[in-house]
């Protein structure tokens, strides 16, 4: 009777235990949780569904695929939480829909296992070009395609042979599928002389030339590092690909220990011919500057190149076939732009007749460096500017200012006197007329000419002299400056002929000039004087 009581009151304390401890699913707790069981009812949101049982035995808790389709994410998710952050749910599993199929996403050097939209997802944020493949299905093959041009060793067997290429992470995984190059693998920045990877390719003291420059390469004929002599036996130079640490910063021109070569400072990896210098291998960085030519160059006080002043590769600079030292100022000259290039000078000829001229500057002061370019002469309507600041107007004309006061031009009599000009615009680089051509070659030279009208009268003596009236105040008026020298006495023109020579001859190929075979012209050396009789005296028309 006893022990009957004793498992009543077991079994009361038992059932009370279970209704204290009641189990509610809440699709959504108060804290924002989705789907959890809890102890009581009010942890969970009102809004939501609540039922006294286990989420797993709920159909609202029932889980499927939430896919993102902004982001392209797939997840796993019950379809409130899913469809309430805007997302798709389906009953299906990630792996059975379309839009959850990943792929191997490259990205420049970068790669990433996810989904094609993922992918262009990761394209618009990072502004770069993508490549996505879906035939790559496991993270560890697309996580091995990252860098696939990066350089290293690609290690396997071959006729029994543990042997290496140097060549690029793709290469060597393609070279992995195929069965004579038996148990490829990669080894990212070693060289294929590395000790460590015991294969059968050791150092040498061969080179070659690669991408200009000069190479060790190793006994199986694979790349190594750039060629420095004072590391042909070190053994850490021959284990990874290094940048080369010889050298000087001129492009080691002719160096004979040093292949990291420069093509922008004038070298570039060439076979050594007789009288080159090398400590091992047959390759050096060949000097690419014109150091035997010994024609004009502007860079040498002489004008000429000489052993020690050379024009440097890829330098441009002006020259003349001008022979008698007048530049490109005498009649039949023509500039021309000179080349330096790869050892050898070239030239082109900017035009027969001036109508483009060298213009030469020199960029690099530090060096002397030169470029010249072929530029139009913009010569045409200096003769119309009639001050000096139009005149000197670099960046719509190439004049010259002349100081000639009391001169301007004038379209319908040339050269005129014009009291109250101060000067006349004439051109900076004379135009030229075609050598050995018949054509008419007066047009910008009749510009230049002058008549200046003296009234003259005989001297008791006999010789002319300027009129100038009665009381000697008339000089002016009757322009004896034409035929008298500063101190007023008679000379004939000379002294004004002189003034005006430099209109003349900046003006094409005029007046008293020495052709650029170093020819004289038909040279004039005195004033044309024409002597023309009235009824009460005589005037002399001084050209």
């Amino acid at each position: 009777m006893r022990g009957k009581i004793i498992c009543s009151l077991i079994l009361g304390i038992f059932l009370i235990g279970i209704i204290s401890a009641a189990t509610y699913c809440c699709e959504r707790t108060t804290n924002g949780a989705w789907c959890q069981n809890v102890n009581t009812r009010t942890q969970c949101d009102n809004s939501r569904q609540i039922t006294a049982a286990y989420c797993e035995a709920t159909s609202y808790c029932k889980t499927g695929t939430c896919v993102n389709q902004i982001e392209g994410t797939c997840v796993s998710s019950t379809e409130a939480a899913c469809t309430d952050n805007g997302g798709y749910w389906s009953t299906q599993k990630a792996g059975d829909l379309p839009q959850c199929q990943l792929g191997c996403c490259v990205m420049g050097n970068s790669v990433a296992f996810v989904t094609q939209t993922n992918c262009k997802r990761l394209s618009s944020l990072y502004g770069l070009n993508i490549n996505f493949q879906a035939n790559i299905n496991d993270e560890l093959t697309c996580l091995a395609s990252a860098n696939p041009e990066v350089k290293g060793a690609c290690v396997y067997t071959k006729d029994y042979e543990k042997t290496c290429e140097l060549t690029t992470k793709k290469d060597c995984q393609d070279k992995a599928k195929i069965t004579t190059y038996e148990g490829a693998s990669f080894h990212e920045g070693y060289l294929c002389s590395a000790p460590e990877l015991g294969t059968v390719c050791g150092m040498s003291r061969q080179t070659q030339c690669t991408e200009d420059d000069v190479y060790f390469i190793d006994t199986c004929g694979n790349l190594a590092n750039i060629y420095d002599a004072s590391r042909i036996e070190d053994t850490s130079y021959w284990t990874n690909i290094q940048k080369p640490t010889c050298g000087n910063s001129e492009g080691n021109k002719d160096s004979a220990s040093c292949g990291d070569c420069d093509y922008y400072y004038g070298s570039m990896c060439k076979a050594k011919k007789t009288g080159d210098t090398v400590t091992a291998g047959n390759y050096l960085c060949k000097n690419l500057d014109c150091n035997s030519y010994r024609g004009l160059y502007g860079g040498s006080s002489s004008g000429y190149a000489t052993a020690e002043t050379y024009p440097k590769h890829g330098e441009t600079w002006c020259a003349t076939d001008n022979k008698n030292g007048a530049g490109i100022y005498s009649p039949g000259a023509t500039s021309f732009r000179m080349i330096c290039y790869n050892g050898e000078v070239t030239n082109e000829e900017c035009d027969l007749t001036r109508q483009k001229v060298c213009a030469e500057n020199i960029t690099d002061p530090a060096t002397g460096f030169r470029t010249a370019n072929c530029v139009a002469n913009l010569w045409a309507d200096c003769w119309q500017q009639t001050t000096q600041s139009n005149c000197n107007d670099i960046n719509v004309r190439d004049c010259s200012w002349v100081d000639l006061p009391g001169y301007s031009f004038s379209l319908e009599s040339a050269l005129t006197a014009t009291p109250e000009s101060s000067g006349v615009c004439v051109p900076k680089f004379a135009p030229g007329f075609i050598r050995d051509s018949a054509e008419d070659v007066t047009a910008s030279c009749a510009l230049a000419s002058s008549i200046c009208i003296v009234k003259m009268e005989k001297h008791i003596i006999g010789k002319w002299q300027c009129d100038k009236g009665l009381g000697g105040d008339k000089g002016d008026e009757n322009n004896c400056s034409c035929v008298e020298d500063a101190n007023g006495k008679y000379d004939a023109g000379v002294t004004w002929s002189n003034k005006l020579s430099k209109v003349c001859t900046n003006m094409g190929d005029c007046g008293n000039k020495v052709n650029y075979i170093g020819q004289p012209g038909s040279t004039n050396t005195s004033v044309i004087i024409t002597t023309i009789s009235d009824e009460n005296s005589n005037t002399n028309k001084t050209e």
